[in-house]
């Protein structure tokens, strides 16, 4: 694309639009340095001026962020999640395209801690399903589930990789799923989720830790997951139960 100085679209607008354009055909990566201020002012023959507002606005609508002495640099994409959509709904409606890694699905029992929080056997058996969980290839999740095997015989027919466990859980299993009761936490990726997450330092996590539950009332899996909150954030709405106090 080329800037069109008789075009009645500002100049500084033509850029900006340049520039998104590239970030959205992977041009420009999430993480890699834009050229300068200089270097675009000469490339399109235009004021450095009208370049640093072009970068600004970008700055501003959250899509490139500087670094002091560093440079300008290409934003990974934010994802929000706040109702009960699983991760593949979320991620599609936002314009995203979804993957899913499983990297673990086994049967595992005598889970005294998982059974408490169910309210089931200390004997009973469960799978367990480690799933991570990427957006437009970046990884986002990784979630952890753990349920009942007798709640859904025969679950690792499906794959998992492609489908959706809450779609299988209603639609194959019909489990009417009603709500999740989740935890949040803070806390900073250790070694093994900067390997697991593709980064090359420390960044912040968000640790949900929850139950699922169905419309009868059913612990349907319990589930413990670690999102990347600098680009997923978890919407949380809060409501004041009416009590009668003044």
């Amino acid at each position: 694309m080329k800037i069109d100085k008789d075009n009645s679209l500002p100049i500084y607008i033509q850029l900006k639009d340049i520039i998104e354009k590239q970030i959205s055909e992977g041009i420009l990566q999430p993480g890699q340095k834009i050229p300068s201020e200089r270097q675009l002012s000469e490339e399109y023959k235009i004021s450095r001026m009208t370049t640093r507002q072009a970068i600004n606005e970008l700055v501003k609508e959250g899509k490139l962020y500087r670094e002091k002495g560093r440079g300008t640099f290409v934003s990974s994409p934010r994802f929000l999640q706040e109702n009960m959509m699983s991760f593949t709904e979320t991620i599609k409606s936002q314009g995203y395209n979804p993957e899913t890694n499983v990297l673990e699905f086994e049967t595992v029992r005598n889970l005294k801690d998982i059974s408490k929080k169910l309210d089931t056997p200390k004997e009973q058996i469960y799978y367990k399903i480690k799933r991570l969980r990427f957006a437009d290839l970046i990884p986002v999740a990784l979630e952890t589930v753990y349920i009942p095997k007798n709640y859904c015989e025969d679950l690792d027919k499906y794959n998992l990789a492609t489908d959706s466990l809450y779609n299988i859980l209603t639609k194959e299993y019909h489990h009417s799923i009603s709500s999740t009761f989740s935890t949040l936490e803070a806390i900073l990726s250790d070694k093994m989720m900067m390997k697991i997450f593709q980064v090359n330092k420390a960044i912040p996590l968000l640790k949900a830790e929850g139950i699922t539950r169905t419309e009868e009332g059913k612990n349907l899996f319990y589930e413990i997951s670690y999102y990347r909150s600098d680009i997923y954030t978890y919407k949380v709405n809060i409501y004041r139960k009416k009590t009668g106090w003044g």
